[in-house]
């Protein structure tokens, strides 16, 4: 899969703000998950209607949704390439590769994407969005060509 350097357009990292604000539904519910299992947790030792509790459950509201960025950058290693003529996605260093005609935006202006029929959200940031919809565009008016 490896693309010779005169072929990548452009290729990008997710960051932190972009792992952040662009997770897939997957990584919220797991979200939602940790959030939920502290909860259960803290309330075994502490009385739910007391102030301490109140603090602990915003502690762990802040702990899970701030730190599991962090999280996300270390184990999943999200990285996105584009090409002339292909948008290759790498998570967990698994890469895949997707022909740009299998690749259309599901919300204008927004992270979703369908790739190869599959709902899929891309944690990347919005100036690789923006390149990645102007190779759209050239690519379909390419394919109205022919």
């Amino acid at each position: 899969m490896k693309k010779s350097n005169d072929e990548i357009l452009f290729q990008s990292e997710s960051g932190y703000s972009d792992l952040l604000m662009r997770k897939s539904l997957k990584l919220r519910i797991l979200e939602t998950c940790l959030f939920l299992f502290g909860m259960l947790f803290a309330s075994n030792f502490i009385d739910a209607k007391s102030g301490t509790f109140k603090v602990i459950a915003i502690s762990i509201a802040i702990a899970v949704v701030g730190l599991a960025p962090f999280f996300y950058k270390m184990v999943l290693r999200p990285r996105y390439t584009l090409t002339k003529t292909q948008l290759i996605v790498s998570i967990s260093g698994k890469e895949t590769a997707y022909s740009l005609d299998q690749v259309e935006p599901l919300i204008q202006g927004r992270h979703f994407y369908k790739l190869n029929g599959k709902r899929e959200s891309l944690m990347v940031s919005r100036e690789f969005l923006s390149h990645l919809e102007e190779r759209l565009a050239l690519f379909q008016k390419k394919s109205k060509r022919r």
